[in-house]
């Protein structure tokens, strides 16, 4: 009798709920906006505390809690130039809470060059925004030896500053004494653009590739200046500066690696989540990225901490089409490198 009883009782409460709604009692889907509500994001930043990158990424974290309305947590991950950070994200659960900023500048060569401690695959990353598009320059000093390029190829074992051997600012350095047939060696080592403007400035060093970001305090304080751009054309940034095109007659083939550098290797910082998040939250962060892309107020934001008008920011689409285009030439980039490493790098 009390089983019987629990079952009578059990239809009669159904009964009413059917009653009342019209309908029986099923779960309402919960859309992303919901899912966010309250949550908690994990945010890594991968740059230095107080550098253009990790402010950049905190303009992001601030706009990301506005509009998911979740409780952002925005951590330094530092570790090995970021490349910890980058681990971090990529090996998180992908159920769009954990997320990154993240310099291009490191997160690329890591993987061109088979890094092993970089677990990640570049085209598998959930894209959601970049900001910027700064390229690369020869920084100089100003009362330096070689002020023009028939200075640097007649003089003899020059030093060309970097801090990762594998990092984009070696990668330039050897860039440039190849395509200038210079005699010098990248040296490495040189964590940090004040200590290689002062090397400079010493005579230490010939000079050091670097994107405008990293150099502008350098730059404005006399220490060193841009001498020629590591691309096709020149940045609007710094119309005044010449491209590496405008001073040497280069072969087709050189040519064609100075255009593979500037499309491959630039600086932005990129937003990114772990591969495989769902869908729907994924579509929902491109959404609100894209917005800020056209928000006056996150722009002005974002030149008040870059120090200039940042000109550059893409969609989430787009950087994952410039991704998967950069994949497709990662064994020529790499051959083309591993060759220059062996012959130039100290």
């Amino acid at each position: 009798m009390p089983r019987k009883l629990a079952v009578i009782t059990g239809v009669l409460l159904l009964a009413v709920i059917i009653a009342a709604t019209g309908c029986p009692p099923k779960d309402e889907p919960v859309t992303p906006a919901d899912f966010y509500r309250g949550k908690t994001i994990d945010l890594s930043i991968c740059a230095q505390p107080g550098t253009v990158e990790d402010l950049v990424g905190r303009v992001i974290a601030s706009y990301l809690g506005r509009d998911t309305e979740a409780n952002v947590v925005a951590t330094s991950r530092t570790g090995a130039g970021g490349l910890d950070g980058m681990n971090y994200v990529y090996k998180s659960k992908p159920d769009g809470l954990t997320m990154g900023t993240v310099p291009t500048g490191k997160l690329v060569p890591n993987k061109i060059f088979d890094d092993p401690a970089a677990i990640y695959e570049i085209e598998n990353f959930s894209y959601i925004m970049s900001v910027g598009h700064f390229r690369y320059y020869f920084i100089i000093s100003p009362q330096g030896p070689c002020q023009t390029i028939a200075d640097l190829q007649a003089a003899k074992d020059l030093k060309i500053g970097a801090s990762s051997p594998s990092g984009a600012l070696c990668l330039g350095g050897l860039m440039i004494i190849d395509l200038l047939d210079l005699d010098a060696k990248v040296v490495t080592g040189l964590a940090g653009d004040s200590n290689r403007a002062l090397a400079v400035d010493r005579g230490e060093l010939i000079g050091y590739s670097s994107n405008l970001l990293g150099a502008k305090g350098s730059i404005e304080a006399g220490l060193v200046k841009p001498m020629f751009m590591l691309a096709t054309e020149r940045d609007p940034l710094m119309p005044d500066v010449p491209a590496i095109t405008e001073l040497v007659n280069f072969s087709d083939e050189d040519l064609a690696l100075v255009k593979l550098w500037e499309t491959t290797l630039f600086h932005s910082n990129l937003l990114v989540a772990p591969p495989g998040m769902p869908q729907d939250r994924l579509a929902f962060l491109l959404d609100l990225a894209n917005q800020w892309i056209q928000d006056e107020g996150f722009r002005a934001e974002i030149n008040t901490v870059a120090g200039e008008e940042v000109q550059t920011y893409r969609t989430g689409e787009e950087v994952t089409k410039a991704m998967l285009e950069l994949v497709a030439t990662s064994d020529q980039f790499q051959a083309i490198f591993t060759d220059l490493i062996e012959k130039y790098r100290a």
